[in-house]
C-alpha cells in the first residue's frame, strides 16, 4: 500500500427526493484486503438533488485513501418497499484519470457519491463544487433481507407496513409521477456543445436574427455559462470546456452571464424534464453520438431570447418550444426580463 496514490476523499449515498432510500449497508473496497474500506455514511432517509452529497461525514482519524475499485451496497427503496443488492468493480483506471484533472493546483472532485434510484439503478459520481461527472451506471438485483435484521429494535414491522409509515411521516411529494419515471433515460448521455449567438432580431415580415456590425458600439461580449444537468451532473468551471464538443446528459438548469458595456447581464434557463426529454430523444433518435450545437440566441435589448438544437444535415435549427423551459434575466443585479410561465420560487437562481 505504500506505493498507492492516495487522495482526500469524502463519500456520500444520494437517493432522488421523490423515491428515499435507506442503506442496510453501503461499503467502498481499495487495496487486496477486506479491512481497506470506506463505509458510505448512512442517512434516514436518502431523499434530496439528484447527484448531490447528502451524507458526507468528516474524516477525524485519516484524510486519505487510495480510489475505491469494488462498490458492496444493499439499500431499501422506500417506495417499492423493496430490498436491492449490488457488489460490482468499479472503472479504476477512469476514476484516477478523471480524480488527477485539476483546477488552481487543487483535484476538481472531493467527493464520490453514490446513488439509488428506484428499480435498483445505482450511479456513481465524482463531486466537486464547480464540476461533476458519471463514472458509471449500474443494475443492482432485488434480494429478501428478514426485517429482524433490517429492524432488530422492531422485528414484529411488516416491511409494507414499515413502507407506509415512512411515506406517510414525509412530504406528499414521495412517489410523485409513479415509478414512471425513467432514470435510464435522464442518465442518457448526448454529445453536444453550446453555441452563444448575441445577435440583433428584426421582427419584420420574416423574422430572423441579424448579425452585429463590427462597428457596432453595443456588441454583447461572453463570459461564462454553467450547466446542472438531469444525470445528477453540472459544470461551473468557466473553462470554456461547455463550449466544445462533449458527452452530456440533458440540461436542467443553465446560467449565461455576459455583458455590454458597462451592464451586466445574467440569464438563467428551467427546463421541464418530460419536455426536454422528448425534444433530445426526438432530435437523436438512435445515435445519442452525434454532434449537436445547441444554440443560444440572445438580443438583450430587445428581451428576445431563442434556443434550438442543430447538426450536420438539417437545413435549419430545430427550436426548442418556449413551453419546455422558463428563463429569468438581471441586468446589473435587477430583474430585466421573465417569460410568461416563470413560476420559481424565490432565489432559485442560486444554485
Amino acid at each position: 500500500m505504500s506505493n498507492t496514490i492516495q487522495y482526500k476523499i469524502f463519500v456520500s449515498g444520494n437517493a432522488p427526493k421523490e423515491f428515499p432510500t435507506e442503506t442496510f449497508y453501503g461499503l467502498l473496497y481499495y487495496g487486496d484486503n477486506d479491512h481497506n474500506v470506506i463505509e458510505i455514511p448512512q442517512l434516514y432517509p436518502f431523499s434530496g438533488e439528484w447527484g448531490e452529497p447528502l451524507s458526507t461525514h468528516i474524516l477525524l482519524n485519516r484524510n486519505e485513501f487510495p480510489l475505491p475499485e469494488v462498490l458492496e451496497m444493499v439499500w431499501l427503496s422506500i417506495v417499492e418497499a423493496q430490498f436491492y443488492s449490488i457488489e460490482t468493480i468499479l472503472p479504476k483506471l477512469y476514476l484516477e484519470e478523471m480524480w488527477q484533472k485539476s483546477k488552481d493546483g487543487y483535484s476538481i472532485y472531493d467527493h464520490i457519491v453514490v446513488g439509488m434510484a428506484p428499480k435498483g439503478y445505482v450511479a456513481l459520481w465524482i463531486w466537486g463544487l464547480d464540476k461533476s461527472d458519471v463514472i458509471g451506471w449500474y443494475k443492482a438485483d432485488s434480494i429478501v433481507v428478514p426485517m429482524e435484521l433490517f429492524l432488530p429494535n422492531h422485528p414484529e414491522l411488516e416491511l409494507e407496513e414499515y413502507c407506509k409509515k415512512y411515506i406517510e411521516s414525509l412530504d406528499g411529494t414521495i412517489g410523485a409521477g409513479g415509478l414512471e419515471v425513467s432514470f435510464t433515460a435522464l442518465m442518457q448521455q448526448f454529445t453536444y456543445r453550446y453555441q452563444l449567438l448575441f445577435e440583433k432580431w428584426d421582427d419584420g415580415e420574416e423574422v430572423k436574427w441579424q448579425k452585429y456590425k463590427e462597428d457596432d458600439k453595443q456588441i454583447p461580449e461572453f463570459e461564462y455559462i454553467e450547466e446542472s444537468l438531469y444525470d445528477g451532473t453540472h459544470d461551473k468551471l468557466h473553462d470554456d470546456g461547455l463550449l466544445k464538443y462533449h458527452e452530456a446528459g440533458k440540461p436542467k438548469k443553465l446560467a449565461i452571464k455576459w455583458h455590454i458595456k458597462k451592464s451586466e447581464y445574467t440569464a438563467y434557463f428551467w427546463f421541464e424534464d418530460e419536455r426536454i426529454c422528448t425534444i433530445f430523444e426526438r432530435f437523436y433518435g438512435a445515435h445519442p453520438e452525434t454532434k449537436t450545437d445547441f444554440i443560444i440566441h440572445i438580443d438583450a435589448e430587445q428581451k428576445k431570447y431563442e434556443l434550438a438544437l442543430f447538426r450536420q444535415g438539417l437545413k435549419e435549427p430545430q427550436i426548442i418550444p418556449e413551453d419546455a423551459y422558463q428563463l429569468l434575466v438581471f441586468k446589473n443585479k435587477f430583474e430585466h426580463y421573465r417569460s410568461d410561465n416563470y413560476n420559481q420560487e424565490r432565489g432559485a437562481w442560486v444554485w
